[in-house]
């Protein structure tokens, strides 16, 4: 079995020479997330809707060629050039309406991205520091039940210890390093998730989260949460959502209203006894009525109260989320604190009962459990600092107003 360190050196050797940041991890998995990289296509689409909607009182241009039998034997063919310019058209006039709310959804979506990709690159590298963290305790705890092992072993050769001690190190110690060879494993599995995130080869003993919250908990509750609520991104884009429903609706009912588009044109006609020129400059008037406009506004209008709602909870979900991780950051925080003491007092623990065991006070389970304690609060107090961070990490993606 090869030990954590000689596991750990050997991610060293990979070709990063500095240490991997949350920073550093982000700008990786920008480039090599495909997952990402489907989104920004997605965002690219809406920002082209957005140039189609601003186009939508531009001129157009169509071409047309025919060659058909015209009776007999002759054959003859047409062609024609017309220019289109929509003069009057509420439809129109909406549809450029529509370029801003696009605009910002684009905008909301991306940033939305960004803050999935962080969520999944910090997921990624914390998987990677519980395993070593708690990989490293178990060492630690491994070294110190073979030296009493031993001392076991010998105590029990000069007679003066038992068999029962000698066993009882001998499990514990045994299903230790077990447990070091199953964090390992899962460290390297992390290891496999976070390169193919990222691209990146990770170094386990140099990756930091820290710079993921580098400002710490937001000073002012009340304005935080008036900013998610009114700018985060779930809640603008269901709020651009309500305004092109709007729009779709003010749409529908302008099926219902006359359109009036200037048209020239000019085309010619042959056949095999004669050639026709044609030109020509007008105006068409065009009024839509029928069932599906009529079934289409109902419909629209059925949409707009679902977007209002969707508008609603979004506002009432991110007021929630934003008030649950000010909450949890306070928590957190008190509880790093208390684990931080715990860590202090099993060390101190340990080490007066190993002098006790040693002077015949304490018994062989007292040392065990000193050793599994210090294990077990110094694994917590690793969990408990990354939950913190993810934590506060969350409020900063929230906050719209965060740098």
């Amino acid at each position: 079995m090869l030990p954590l360190a000689a596991t750990l050196a050997t991610a060293l050797l990979c070709p990063i020479a500095k240490a991997q940041t949350f920073k550093e991890a982000m700008l990786a998995a920008e480039r090599s997330d495909a997952q990402y990289a489907a989104v920004l296509a997605d965002v690219n689409s809406r920002r082209l809707q957005v140039k189609e909607a601003s186009a939508a009182f531009y001129p157009s241009l169509n071409l047309n060629y025919s060659r058909a039998d015209m009776g007999g034997n002759a054959a003859g063919a047409s062609y024609g050039l017309s220019v289109t310019q929509p003069l009057l058209s509420y439809d129109r006039y909406l549809t450029l309406q529509q370029a801003d709310p696009l605009a910002a959804q684009a905008i909301a979506q991306e940033h939305r991205a960004r803050t999935d990709l962080a969520t999944r690159v910090f997921k990624a590298m914390a998987e990677i520091i519980r395993n070593r963290e708690a990989a490293r305790a178990t060492s630690v705890q491994i070294e110190g039940l073979e030296t009493q092992l031993k001392r076991a072993q010998r105590m029990r050769e000069l007679g003066q210890g038992t068999v029962t001690e000698v066993s009882d190190f001998g499990v514990r110690l045994a299903v230790a390093q077990a447990n070091r060879i199953s964090l390992i494993g899962a460290m390297e599995v992390a290891m496999r998730s976070f390169t193919l995130l990222t691209g990146l080869q990770p170094q386990p003993e140099l990756i930091s989260v820290a710079d993921a919250a580098p400002h710490g908990r937001p000073k002012d509750d009340e304005a935080l949460v008036a900013r998610v609520r009114e700018s985060s991104d779930g809640v603008v884009l269901a709020r651009q959502d309500v305004k092109l429903q709007d729009i779709a609706l003010r749409r529908k009912r302008a099926e219902f209203t006359p359109q009036l588009v200037a048209i020239a044109g000019r085309g010619r006609l042959a056949n095999a006894q004669d050639t026709y020129n044609d030109a020509r400059v007008g105006l068409v008037l065009n009024t839509p009525l029928g069932a599906p406009q009529w079934y289409g506004l109902r419909r629209a209008a059925s949409d707009l109260v679902r977007t209002q709602d969707t508008l609603r909870f979004a506002e009432e979900s991110a007021t929630s989320e934003a008030l649950r991780l000010l909450l949890l950051a306070d928590n957190f925080e008190r509880e790093v604190q208390v684990r931080r003491s715990a860590v202090e007092s099993a060390k101190l623990a340990l080490d007066g009962n190993l002098k006790g065991y040693q002077g015949g006070v304490k018994t062989n389970i007292d040392v065990l459990t000193s050793f599994q304690n210090l294990a077990d609060t110094e694994t917590a107090l690793a969990n408990s600092e990354v939950a913190r961070v993810e934590v506060l990490l969350g409020l900063r993606l929230l906050d719209p107003g965060a740098e």
